[in-house]
């Protein structure tokens, strides 16, 4: 029997990229165009429009904790006051290691939280 291994995301994405610029890239050749196809025009607005299934926007803050050699950041990737990710980044002289903090109820997760709610207006 003769079984087709699925190629992998890696093995994927570039394909996955070149089709999605193509798509984009044939709505905005005809939006850009002098095209007097009103209707066409239409579509291609629509269809920008409609592209995305959806938009989730984050932001990020950043606590400084020190800086010069070395230098140490909490960055915090949330909406609102609801945490995503927190990462610890220690940088010394063109060296950088980060370490994503992933518990809880360590003090860094809980000073990183007080402080997105305080910054968020939830004290």
């Amino acid at each position: 029997m003769d079984t087709m291994k699925e190629k992998t995301c890696a093995e994927r994405i570039a394909d996955s990229l070149a089709s999605t610029e193509e798509d984009l890239k044939q709505i905005y050749d005809v939006l850009d165009g002098n095209l007097s196809n009103t209707e066409e025009i239409d579509e291609a607005h629509s269809s920008l429009y409609e592209y995305a299934l959806g938009a989730d926007t984050r932001q990020e803050t950043i606590f400084t904790l020190s800086w010069g050699g070395p230098a140490s950041y909490i960055e915090v990737t949330h909406r609102g006051s609801e945490i995503y990710r927190i990462t610890y980044r220690f940088s010394d002289w063109f060296d950088t290691a980060t370490e994503v903090i992933t518990d809880e109820d360590s003090a860094l997760w809980r000073y990183a939280q007080e402080m997105i709610n305080i910054q968020e207006g939830e004290y």
